[in-house]
Parts: C-alpha cells; sequence; structure tokens
C-alpha cells in the first residue's frame, strides 16, 4: 500500500467516527413501570373542645384559640365534645364566632379572641 491510500483510510475512519454520535458517561437507559397515584379520600375535618378553662365557665380553646361564652347555652359544654363552625373563623380572626355542638344538639355564640393558646 503506498503512503497516499493509508493517509485516505486514515481520513475518511476520522470521519466516520467525528460525525458518530458522542458515547455520555450516562449508564443505559432503564424504562421504569409508570404508577397511577392514589387518590387519598380524607373524612371531613372534626374539631373538638380541647380545653374548658375553668370547668363550666365557657372559656373554650378550640383549634388553638380562645373563645369566650356569650349565651348561657354552652356554659354546660365540656372538653372532647364534637363542634362545627357555623359562624365566624376557627383561627379566631373574627368578633364573634357561632359553635354547634353536635352531641348535645345546641348551638353556642362566643367572642374571639384570636390570640393563640395561654393561661388565663
Amino acid at each position: 500500500m503506498s503512503l497516499g491510500r493509508i493517509k485516505l483510510m486514515v481520513l475518511a475512519v476520522l470521519a466516520i467516527v467525528a460525525t458518530a454520535p458522542a458515547a455520555a458517561d450516562e449508564g443505559p437507559r432503564v424504562s421504569r413501570p409508570h404508577h397511577d397515584r392514589y387518590r387519598l379520600y380524607l373524612p371531613p375535618e372534626r374539631h373538638v373542645i380541647e380545653v374548658v378553662q375553668p370547668p363550666w365557665s365557657g372559656n373554650f380553646i378550640i383549634n388553638g384559640r380562645r373563645f369566650t361564652a356569650v349565651s348561657p347555652a354552652c356554659f354546660n359544654w365540656a372538653a372532647g365534645e364534637q363542634i362545627k363552625l357555623i359562624e365566624g373563623d376557627w383561627n379566631g380572626r373574627c368578633v364573634e364566632a357561632v359553635f354547634y355542638n353536635v352531641w348535645r344538639r345546641s348551638t353556642c355564640v362566643t367572642v374571639c379572641e384570636g390570640n393563640g393558646w395561654r393561661w388565663w
């Protein structure tokens, strides 16, 4: 073989290698199965009276916020009883809130304190 043919073959090999896609440092692609995400069905929120301090006084802590009873219907409410909010805000950002006691089937009008739980 002549020197011209060797040069031509080397150039052809270099051209083929230069135009081929470069192999990265990644491993082979792994096909992973796709799973549908599960939907979580949660029950509706269940709020309870957390603390009544002093007992039978109408001073409640609900959802970490202070509420003071206005109506005498709620002076016999106790801690642990399930309640629902009819009017107002769970976080105490209101002037007045109305709660419904599920177990006693009565409503209570309270004044919202809005501050976090503290000792009276």
